[in-house]
């Protein structure tokens, strides 16, 4: 009896201290796992804790200079807006002038900046160079050089060449632009964009040659209605009002027109027609039929 109750003593001891020894480990395990986790938490919540502290310290200088944008915008479009031009080398017309001054007030209302209301300017009206500065909130000042045409040119519709060879505008569809009307029309030249055989420069070049003509042709005191080029051949100028044709094929053009103004002092030119200068050295007359 006493060695049975020993031993199921003994077993009972044993078993309990054997549960007891092998759960206090456990215990420790999660304990420390549970804490190892609440650590690696506030270590990413600190994390990104500051990560978003620093992107909004970025953002924030860009937020508030778009607030203030926004209302310098917003003054802009709720005040009226005064338009001064400060021009040279020629005036604008009225019609340039009232155009002007509305799309620039739009322009600005709508918040485009001064480089943008400047190339705008530019595309409305004959403007050679544009500067828009804006003095005040609600003032802008717009110094330009205005473009002297010299001559039409023929594009489908008519357009103008200003001195420095640039096509600009239309031209002779308002009575402002009677005086435009009587400059020489540049025939014959095509445009490079729609002709594969012509290169810019080529373009250019002509119409520098024909410009060239002209001043030549002025200088002399003889005026021109038109100036017409034809390849092979070269450019003809149509006096006026005599209706003389001249040919006088390409630049340069200073040894041909003093023999025109020879040959205009010795002859009728009520009885001319034609007079050809294209052969070196030589002039050929061409008279009128009766």
């Amino acid at each position: 009896m006493f060695g049975r109750s020993a031993t199921c003593c003994g077993s009972n001891w044993l078993g309990k201290s054997t549960i007891i020894s092998g759960q206090k480990p456990a215990r420790r395990k999660r304990r420390h796992a549970e804490a190892s986790r609440k650590k690696i938490a506030f270590a990413a919540l600190r994390f990104f804790g500051v990560v978003g502290l620093v992107a909004f310290a970025l953002m924030l200088p860009g937020y508030v200079v778009s607030r203030i944008q926004h209302g310098f915008k917003w003054l802009v479009s709720s005040t009226s807006i005064q338009i001064e031009f400060l021009g040279s080398g020629g005036n604008l017309a009225d019609f340039d002038r009232d155009v002007l001054q509305t799309k620039i007030s739009e322009a600005a209302s709508s918040g485009k900046n001064l480089d943008e209301i400047a190339k705008l300017a530019g595309g409305l009206a004959p403007l050679s160079r544009v500067e828009v500065i804006r003095s005040s909130p609600g003032k802008i000042l717009v110094s330009f050089e205005r473009r002297e045409p010299a001559l039409r040119i023929d594009r489908g519709s008519q357009k103008l060449v200003d001195n420095g060879g640039f096509i600009y505008g239309t031209c002779c569809t308002l009575p402002a632009q009677e005086s435009e009307s009587r400059l020489p029309l540049l025939m014959g030249i095509p445009a490079s964009q729609g002709d594969p055989g012509l290169t810019p420069r080529e373009e250019e070049r002509l119409i520098h040659e024909a410009l060239s003509l002209n001043r030549g042709l002025s200088g002399r005191g003889i005026r021109a209605s038109a100036i017409r080029y034809q390849a092979h051949r070269g450019f003809f100028a149509v006096m006026d009002p005599e209706g003389i044709e001249i040919a006088l094929g390409l630049a340069p053009f200073e040894d041909k027109l003093g023999r025109l103004t020879e040959v205009l002092q010795r002859v009728d030119r009520t009885k001319v027609s034609r007079i050809e200068l294209d052969y070196h050295g030589k002039a050929f007359i061409k008279e009128r039929k009766l």
